[in-house]
């Protein structure tokens, strides 16, 4: 009998042993899953961010919302060096927030906004008047309404471009129909269409026309 019990306290302790390591070992691998739970690859975020940024820069939002664009690509940068030091959560709201701001530039947007496509002086000056302002002009590719007020022989101020539109809208919107768009919410516009250019505007229509086109508010 004495023998047998040092044996089992022997066993008994060896199989504590076990059982605490095995614990141990349990709550290390719980440990380290909860640690990943939540933290994995944001690939998802990072492809959404860089869609957008792309989709922004294509619609021209580093002419019109360069801020926004800048800190949205900034932000996209820092969470690529955060993923490649395996700090996936930190990237993942880096990723989160360039697109939030990358889906804020695009949103502002001017109406009637077109991105440059390589027109700089504009179309054909038909005729000026006395100040030798233009008073008409005929569109050439790559142009839009608004490109067309913001250059400096017309208005020198893309803002004004329903001017434009309000003074040639039967012809705008005809042409347009006539290709197809037949609820012209873009103001399509076409090479070889001559436009008047209005040049008696009141300083309330100018003010309209620039808040119809989104103008920034004027700061007094």
């Amino acid at each position: 009998m004495d023998g047998k019990i040092p044996r089992l306290l022997t066993e008994s302790k060896e199989g504590l042993v076990v059982k605490k390591n095995l614990f141990a070992l349990f709550s290390l691998a719980l440990i380290v899953s909860l640690a990943f739970v939540g933290c994995q690859k944001p690939d998802a975020e990072l492809k959404r961010a860089e869609q957008a940024i792309s989709d922004a820069r294509a619609d021209g939002a580093a002419e019109y919302a360069a801020g926004d664009l800048a800190s949205a690509e900034q932000l996209l940068a820092e969470g690529k060096e955060l993923m490649k030091k395996f700090c996936y959560k930190k990237a993942k709201e880096k990723f989160e927030e360039a697109y939030r701001l990358a889906m804020i530039a695009k949103g502002k947007k001017p109406a009637g906004y077109c991105p440059s496509e390589g027109s700089s002086g504009g179309g054909t000056t038909i005729t000026k008047n006395q100040s030798g302002k233009p008073t008409s002009h005929t569109v050439v590719k790559g142009e839009c309404l608004w490109r067309i007020a913001e250059y400096d022989q017309i208005y020198d101020d893309p803002f004004q471009w329903p001017l434009i539109y309000s003074e040639n809208r039967e012809n705008i919107d005809r042409t347009a129909n006539r290709h197809g768009f037949h609820q012209n919410e873009e103001n399509w516009i076409f090479p070889g269409q001559e436009f008047s250019i209005p040049r008696d505007a009141t300083t309330d229509e100018i003010k309209a026309a620039r808040r119809r086109a989104g103008a920034p508010a004027v700061q007094n």
